[in-house]
C-alpha cells in the first residue's frame, strides 16, 4: 500500500511505522498505528485510504466501506484514486485477502559469567557483627543460557499467543540453576476511538531442580486517542492484577497490583520504551513484614549505530517499603523493611544474517536495603546467539 493522495508524508513517522508493521504482516499492529495517524492528524488523506482498504482486505466490509464514504466526500480524491474505490467496492470486502495467522518462532543460546549467583550478601558481617559464612557471601560462576520464544497471531482480530521457556545452568553451582516458562494470552479492543489491550498471563520457575514459583495474572491497556504528543509518539496506560505462590516458603504468597503510565516512540533508526507507576504488594498475615508498597520505573533505548549494528541501553528501578516492622525481635533492626533495587544493560546487536545475530550485553544490578544482610550487588557479561526460524 501506498499513500496516494493527500499531502506528501515522507517525513512522517508515524505513518512510515504502519508502513513499516503492514509490510512485516503485523496486519493488526498496522491497523491500529494507521487509526492512531487518523486521530492524530484528521487530514492525513494517505492514512485514511490504506487503512480503508486494510480494512477491505480483512473481510470488514461495512468498516471500509464507511471509510470509502469520508474519503470521496471530505478529500474529493483524484480521479484515479475515485477510480480505485470503485474497483474495490465492485470487487467487495466479505471475504478477507489478507492473512492474519503469523508465527515467529526465535532460539537462543548464550555463554556468560554472573559474580553473585547466589545473591550474596555485599556486607561480609551479620547483623550481630559476625561473619558471614562462606554461602552467604557473592559467588560467582559461569554459565549456559538457553531460550525458545514463540509467538502466533491467531486470526483477523488480532489474538496474540506468546510463549517462552528459558533456562540457565551453572557450570559449579547447580543449586541455583534456573529454568522458567512464561504464557501470554492478548487480545487487542477497540473501544470507539481508545485503543485497548486485555490479557492473561501465566508462568512458573524452578530453581535447583524444585519448583520455586508460580504466577497467574491479569492485565489491561488502554490508549486514548488526544493528539497531545509529537508525530510517532503513543502513550498508554497499563493496570494489572497478580497472584504469587511459593510452593516451599510459608506465609510468602501475594497478590500484586500495578498501574503504570507509558511511553514509546519507533522510527526506522530508533526505537524508545518508558513507564512509571506505583505497586501494592498484598501478602498472607503471617509475612514477614506485612504488605508492601512502593514505585516501578522502567525505560529501553534502541538505536541504529550502522547498516546492522544496533546499540542498545536499558534500566529499572524498583522501591519497595514494609508496613510492619521485619521479624520483629528477629532481626534486631526494629524498623521496616526498605528496598531499592536498579538494573542497568547495554548491549550491542549485530546482524549477521536476516535470521541471525549476536549479542554481546553488560548488565549490573544493585539492590540496597535498610536490612544490610539482604543488600547484593551483581555484574553479569553474556554473549548471546540468536536465530529466527520464521519464515
Amino acid at each position: 500500500m501506498c499513500c496516494l493522495c493527500g499531502p506528501a508524508t515522507a517525513g512522517d513517522s508515524a505513518y512510515q511505522n504502519a508502513l513499516r508493521l503492514l509490510s512485516e504482516g503485523r496486519i493488526e499492529e498496522a491497523r491500529e498505528s494507521l487509526q492512531s495517524v487518523i486521530d492524530q492528524q484528521p487530514e492525513h488523506a494517505g492514512a485514511w485510504l490504506d487503512l480503508a482498504i486494510l480494512q477491505c482486505g480483512m473481510g470488514l466490509a461495512d468498516e471500509a466501506e464507511a471509510l470509502f464514504r469520508k474519503i470521496l466526500e471530505r478529500f474529493d480524491p483524484p480521479q484515479a484514486i475515485q477510480e480505485l474505490i470503485r474497483r474495490i467496492q465492485a470487487r467487495g470486502c466479505a471475504v478477507p485477502v489478507l492473512r492474519q495467522e503469523s508465527s515467529r518462532l526465535l532460539f537462543k543460546l548464550g555463554r556468560g559469567y554472573d559474580s553473585n549467583v547466589n545473591q550474596g550478601a555485599s556486607n561480609p558481617f551479620s547483623l550481630g557483627g559476625l561473619p558471614l559464612a562462606p554461602e552467604f557471601r557473592p559467588r560467582g560462576d559461569s554459565f549456559l543460557q538457553y531460550s525458545l520464544e514463540a509467538t502466533h497471531n491467531f486470526s483477523s482480530y488480532g489474538t496474540l499467543f506468546y510463549t517462552q521457556i528459558q533456562s540457565r545452568q551453572h557450570d559449579h553451582i547447580s543449586r541455583y540453576n534456573l529454568t522458567t516458562a512464561l504464557a501470554v494470552v492478548e487480545q487487542p479492543l477497540r473501544l470507539g476511538t481508545w485503543n485497548s489491550r486485555l490479557g492473561l498471563s501465566l508462568s512458573a520457575a524452578q530453581l535447583g531442580g524444585h519448583l520455586y514459583q508460580k504466577q497467574g495474572g491479569v492485565y489491561a491497556q488502554v490508549s486514548p486517542p488526544w493528539p497531545v504528543l509529537p508525530n510517532g509518539w503513543r502513550y498508554s496506560f497499563i493496570s494489572d492484577w497478580s497472584r504469587v505462590w511459593y510452593p516451599t516458603l510459608d506465609h510468602f504468597d501475594s497478590h500484586i497490583a500495578r498501574n503504570q503510565l507509558t511511553l514509546n516512540f519507533q522510527d526506522d533508526d530508533t526505537q524508545f520504551m518508558g513507564s512509571v507507576g506505583v505497586t501494592q504488594d498484598f501478602g498472607q498475615k503471617n509475612r514477614p513484614g506485612g504488605d508492601k508498597h512502593g514505585w516501578i520505573a522502567n525505560l529501553l533505548l534502541r538505536q541504529r549505530l550502522g547498516a546492522r549494528l544496533y546499540g542498545e541501553v536499558s534500566g529499572a528501578r524498583q522501591e519497595w517499603r514494609g508496613d510492619k516492622i521485619y521479624f520483629a525481635g528477629l532481626i534486631d533492626t526494629n524498623t521496616k523493611r526498605e528496598q531499592r533495587t536498579s538494573l542497568w544493560r547495554v548491549a550491542a546487536v549485530y546482524a549477521l544474517t536476516p535470521k541471525q545475530n549476536l549479542t554481546l550485553e553488560y548488565k549490573h544490578m544493585n539492590n540496597r536495603e535498610n536490612i544490610s544482610l539482604f543488600s547484593y550487588r551483581s555484574r553479569q557479561v553474556m554473549l548471546n546467539w540468536q536465530y529466527d526460524f520464521s519464515n
